[in-house]
């Protein structure tokens, strides 16, 4: 285990992630990173490489924070995603392997995600009693379906290479950012339907003992009628109610 580092070629644009251990201190450090290279004046394309098997060291947010000092840090960890969401740089992340943790957050925050066969995203958050830190939650549910959203956040929690294929979030032509700007959703029979299903699925599955799961319902509803700053702010609002509360358990061995 190490604290990750971003090491940034200029000449041939590559950031290369090295460690695996995240902190308020290391994404601040790739905010600062990404927000430098924004200073181009014209669009280049900037590879993402490296480690993104990473583990976010949760227990030092709720360590002699304030609540003004909590809404800065997260403010910040999500202006990253809206960075780079809205930037004129085109973000490409390769990936491989096991994806999971921050590093994951940023790969899903490119406008391309160029994966290998072996790639599997690791979604599993919710079962320490956390949930996605940049905006991945609501990120998801417009890149790949509110319900594909609520079966991989709450119940799979992962998604393979093959279903990565099939809904169009790996190694696809069009900029998942524009995907993103351009989607919208229906609040139909089958969108509530589908609501009252994984509510009922998760309450039997895990007897409300895990508010994360209602956190990511929450979240991917509230967010379907929002643009995306505004769905950022709801995953905020429920990322401090439970780093309030501390009912995560944020304890796991990295191989």
């Amino acid at each position: 285990m190490a604290t990750t580092t971003f090491d940034f070629c200029k000449k041939k644009k590559v950031i290369n992630i090295l460690g695996n251990e995240y902190d308020e201190k290391t994404l601040e450090s790739f905010l600062k990173l990404i927000t430098q290279i924004g200073h181009e004046k014209k669009e280049i394309f900037v590879k993402i490489i490296g480690n993104f098997d990473s583990r976010f060291l949760v227990q030092n947010l709720t360590v002699n924070k304030s609540s003004a000092e909590l809404d800065k840090i997260l403010n910040m960890f999500q202006s990253i995603s809206n960075i780079m969401q809205n930037s004129k740089i085109i973000f490409i992340s390769e990936i491989n392997g096991i994806v999971k943790g921050p590093a994951m957050e940023i790969a899903l925050s490119c406008n391309f995600i160029k994966a290998k066969e072996n790639t599997l995203l690791k979604l599993d958050e919710t079962s320490h009693g956390i949930i996605p830190f940049l905006g991945t939650t609501q990120r998801l549910a417009k890149l790949i379906g509110y319900k594909n959203s609520l079966q991989a956040l709450l119940i799979d929690k992962q998604i393979s290479y093959e279903q990565g294929c099939k809904f169009k979030l790996f190694n696809d032509e069009v900029d998942n950012c524009i995907k993103i700007k351009n989607k919208t959703f229906f609040w139909d029979q089958l969108f509530t339907n589908t609501f009252i299903f994984y509510n009922s699925k998760i309450h039997s599955i895990y007897k409300n003992k895990n508010p994360a799961y209602t956190a990511i319902l929450s979240i991917i509803y509230e967010s379907s009628v929002c643009n995306y700053e505004a769905g950022l702010s709801i995953e905020k609002r429920w990322l401090k109610w439970l780093l309030g509360h501390k009912l995560f358990s944020y304890v796991e061995k990295l191989d």
